[in-house]
């Protein structure tokens, strides 16, 4: 369980990165000498406490705010996590099919391989990818653009693997080829990652952050003066030269389609003051009754007629995958089943160029951001409500999944949360401003329209499957033979 606890502590929020070097070597060492069920087993065990010790913030979900009895709250947390460790159980088993000598090389492409699947049915979830440790050392990104998320978590694995090798009698040599082949891959990545051109003037842009409870929200007496704090944040912000104001995702409990005052206040103060406006309300669609989570922009000459609906939804809430078919987890997002998914990803018209946006969640999801970059955008943004999470690790995981988007497109990102972490992404990874989590304010700086589609923006999915088909073959190919002579080391 020691590798599992090692990669959790990596991960944003404690941020220990160099535990994350612990990991493929410690799960190697346990498997050491096991196969079959057994191998199985100690890879689920792995897999469970990663995912107990870094997100326990669902306990605050389900019982804080989806009003479950403690007790059941903390078996949500439980059964969640043994759920997702068996993508590990899986690398676990399929690792330990061949030779021991062999384990080395393949422990690393193994759980690169399974974080592929973990983002598919029935699983669904491409939260905390091994990429995501790297984002407190933005120097660490700098493969992104060729290699996507999935390729540095492998080379980060291999380079981990290969430490444990130098450190391991007998397997020294391939510890030091390992190691050797990830800095190797690392440093062409590097270097053939392309730079990105300049469309056109910056523009300074301004997240809001009002700050408001989720609690404070549910009261519907407070729902003027929650308005009224969004409006009076944006108004600083327009004062304050911004020309390309973002909200949060359900900053503002009224419905812009429906609520024909709401809709004139938007464009009243797009028109006044000269900016975009770009906000998150409830879409709805009069041909077939259904709901979507939608974003809306308004320029100074009006509302476009434009709308984002967000098409990946959060499972146990907004669907529900095969994990949110246990009844207690589902309060995890209390609008259980009503949202259709969107289909379109195409680029919204913007003051930065065509803009790709992802609602809360979906900015998990590299193929999304990569379609929109394809299809034009310039600039990226995303609108969360992460007040769900309270004072967790989950903000900064959350906010580390719009850091390797941002580096992986070369693109801008700008992300507004409601509770924090709102945030401005560089290209590079690098945060440019940020507004820490429970505090009310604006995030502002200049953004740059970019063009140019990265490898991994471009061939993305590709590369992520040819690691599990890789993964696949090698275990068909290592796999001892019948009769042949197991070596260790």
């Amino acid at each position: 369980m020691g590798s599992g606890v090692a990669l959790a502590l990596a991960l944003p929020g404690p941020g220990l990165v160099p535990l994350l070097l612990l990991t493929p070597g410690l799960l190697r060492r346990a498997l050491a000498g096991t196969r079959g069920w057994a191998a199985f087993r100690l890879g689920w065990l792995a897999g469970a406490a990663q995912w107990l010790a870094a997100v326990p913030w669902v306990v605050i979900v389900l019982h804080r705010y989806g009003h479950l009895p403690l007790p059941v709250a903390l078996l949500g947390w439980v059964v969640m996590s043994a759920i997702l460790g068996l993508t590990w159980a899986l690398a676990g088993w399929a690792t330990a099919r061949v030779e021991e000598r062999r384990r080395l090389f393949l422990l690393p492409l193994a759980l690169a391989a399974v974080e592929v699947l973990q983002g598919y049915p029935p699983w669904g979830f491409p939260w905390n990818p091994v990429a995501a440790a790297a984002t407190a050392w933005p120097w660490l990104l700098a493969p992104l653009p060729v290699t996507g998320t999935t390729g540095l978590s492998l080379l980060l694995l291999a380079f981990g693997a290969g430490l444990e090798g130098l450190a391991t009698r007998g397997a020294r040599r391939r510890g030091a080829c390992l190691v050797g082949a990830a800095v190797l891959g690392f440093a062409l990545a590097a270097a053939a990652a392309p730079t990105p051109a300049s469309t056109g003037e910056a523009v300074k842009v301004a997240a809001v952050q009002p700050n408001v409870p989720l609690e404070y929200r549910w009261d519907a007496e407070n729902l003027a003066r929650i308005e009224e704090n969004v409006w009076e944040l944006s108004t600083l912000a327009a004062q304050a030269g911004a020309r390309w104001v973002v909200w949060p995702e359900s900053a503002v409990p009224r419905l812009v389609e429906r609520d024909a005052a709401h809709r004139t206040r938007i464009e009243a103060f797009s028109r006044r003051w000269g900016v975009w406006l770009t906000v998150g309300s409830i879409g709805v669609s009069d041909r077939h009754g259904a709901y979507f989570n939608s974003i809306f922009t308004a320029s100074p000459a009006g509302l476009l007629p434009h709308r984002f609906d967000k098409v990946h939804l959060v499972p146990f809430g907004e669907y529900v995958p095969v994990v949110g078919r246990v009844p207690f987890l589902r309060p995890l997002v209390r609008e259980v089943g009503s949202f259709t998914p969107g289909r379109s990803t195409l680029p919204v018209p913007g003051p930065a160029g065509p803009t790709g946006y992802a609602v809360c969640y979906e900015v998990a999801f590299p193929q999304l951001v990569a379609a929109e970059v394809r299809a034009g955008a310039t600039v990226l943004a995303t609108i969360t409500n992460d007040g769900w999470y309270g004072d967790s690790a989950a903000p900064e995981q959350h906010l580390a999944l719009a850091v390797l988007r941002a580096a992986e497109t070369r693109r801008y990102v700008v992300r507004a949360a409601n509770t924090g972490i709102s945030a401005i992404i560089d290209p590079e990874g690098r945060i440019v401003q940020r507004l820490g989590f429970g505090r009310r304010g604006l995030v502002m700086a200049e953004v740059r329209p970019l063009a140019g589609v990265t490898p991994a923006a471009r061939r993305g999915a590709a590369l992520r499957w040819l690691i599990v088909v890789v993964w696949v073959g090698a275990i068909i190919i290592a796999r001892p033979r019948p009769g042949g002579r197991v070596q260790t080391g």
